[in-house]
């Protein structure tokens, strides 16, 4: 099934027009001559987004382009029934602003356009759910869909891990070396770019505890090309935790740490989303994943960062949000559930979501203290299972089956006239 498109905002398609080319096969979207409507055509109009805020009234004000100035034959097609309108923000995963979705819907109802043929397009599973507690019955204005930009990208990546160019180290022999104990010089690896909340609490952990020396961990400094939690944001959390107290002096350490990086990467920000360095994976027993999101209740989503540790077979705990391996699980992926305990995945408290995990990473670490051939004999099936599942290619398959195809079928079936 081919989906004729047209888009607006950028001199580009967008991300999730990229993400459903990286196959396989042939890409399921084909943009319009010129990129232009024609009487009688049938398409999906993408509205690329790529940051949150362009949707505010302010960007318009600004003289930015904004999605009030789409064409009025582009709403007239979208009244009668030809065309769809996708606001794509596959790139990111905010949690809901009632600031940019109720003003949406007063559009949507201002130029009279039908229920449910505007499409949101984001990472975030909580925003129907949000957008009905916010708007009531509105909410139906708007069709929420969720796509996984930085997910798709890493299933292709990984389905070319074949290809010399790709990641870091050599992957001849790659799997030997990470099963291998006497390759481990370290317990766990903790990859941290922007300071947000989690990382911070987590080197501070590492610190109090006396593990630093013991783990791999790269983070880049309190100060970062992309702001993050400074150190008085997280002390106010401290406040309102206080069962999290003891980790006080330790946050004033992490916020005069210099910058730590332990793989060879100079790149900052969005450009480490490709960036792998297996080398630091086969030096360490498991992955403690710090994601993007910790501190917002309202978003469901992982990162590439918690994708790129099973795609690798590492054994990952994950400090982010609630329903994390879950949505693994969604897409393939088999849980260490035999050797991980997971009762953080339903747990809503901040504080007590972290101490469970670093209590987890704690025993981990005791564990493998113990018996590293031992431990390492628990986690070896799904470590071999899940890295051969993302490089056969079936990781990229199953996603272009499961989403690709689907988005784009429900898409076409609303133009279909």
């Amino acid at each position: 099934m081919v989906l004729p498109v047209i888009f607006r905002g950028h001199d580009e398609a967008g991300f999730f027009a990229h993400a459903v080319g990286l196959g396989p096969g042939a890409s399921p979207l084909n943009v319009l001559p010129g990129n232009q409507r024609h009487d009688g055509a049938r398409y999906a109009c993408l509205i690329v987004v790529k940051d949150y805020v362009r949707l505010r009234g302010a960007t318009r004000a600004a003289g930015a382009w904004h999605y009030s100035h789409i064409e009025p034959e582009i709403l007239a097609d979208v009244r009668g029934g030809r065309a769809v309108l996708v606001f794509d923000l596959s790139n990111e995963g905010p949690a809901y602003d009632t600031a940019i979705f109720s003003p949406l819907c007063t559009w949507i109802e201002g130029n009279r356009l039908p229920a449910g043929r505007c499409i949101w397009l984001g990472q975030n599973r909580h925003m129907a759910t949000a957008a009905a507690a916010d708007l009531g019955t509105r909410a139906g204005l708007i069709r929420f869909e969720h796509y996984d930009y930085f997910v798709k990208l890493m299933a292709w990546q990984f389905s070319r891990a074949a290809e010399p160019d790709v990641g870091g180290a050599p992957i001849d022999g790659y799997v030997e070396r990470l099963l291998d104990v006497t390759h481990k010089d370290r317990l766990l690896l903790c990859l941290n770019a922007t300071p947000r909340l989690g990382r911070v609490l987590t080197l501070a952990a590492l610190h109090y505890h006396q593990l630093l020396y013991r783990s791999l961990v790269s983070f880049p400094g309190i100060e970062y090309v992309k702001s993050g939690a400074s150190v008085a944001e997280v002390l106010r959390f401290l406040d309102g935790n206080p069962r999290l107290e003891y980790l006080r002096p330790w946050v004033h350490v992490v916020g005069r740490m210099p910058p730590l990086r332990v793989d060879d990467f100079h790149e900052q920000g969005n450009a480490l989303v490709e960036k792998i360095d297996r080398r630091v994976y086969e030096r360490t027993f498991f992955s403690l994943v710090t994601e993007s999101d910790f501190a917002e209740p309202g978003i469901i989503r992982v990162t590439e960062k918690t994708v790129k540790a099973f795609c690798l077979g590492h054994p990952a705990l994950v400090l982010g949000n609630p329903h994390s391996i879950q949505l693994m699980q969604g897409f393939g992926f088999e849980d260490w559930s035999g050797v991980f305990d997971r009762t953080a995945e339903s747990t809503t408290s901040l504080a007590a979501r972290f101490e469970l995990v670093f209590a987890e990473a704690l025993r981990q670490m005791q564990r493998i203290n113990t018996d590293p051939v031992g431990w390492m004999g628990a986690v070896r099936e799904i470590s071999i299972g899940n890295h051969r599942y993302a490089t056969s290619g079936d990781f990229l398959r199953f996603y272009a089956e499961r989403f690709d195809r689907q988005l784009v079928a429900r898409m076409a079936t609303l133009i279909a006239g």
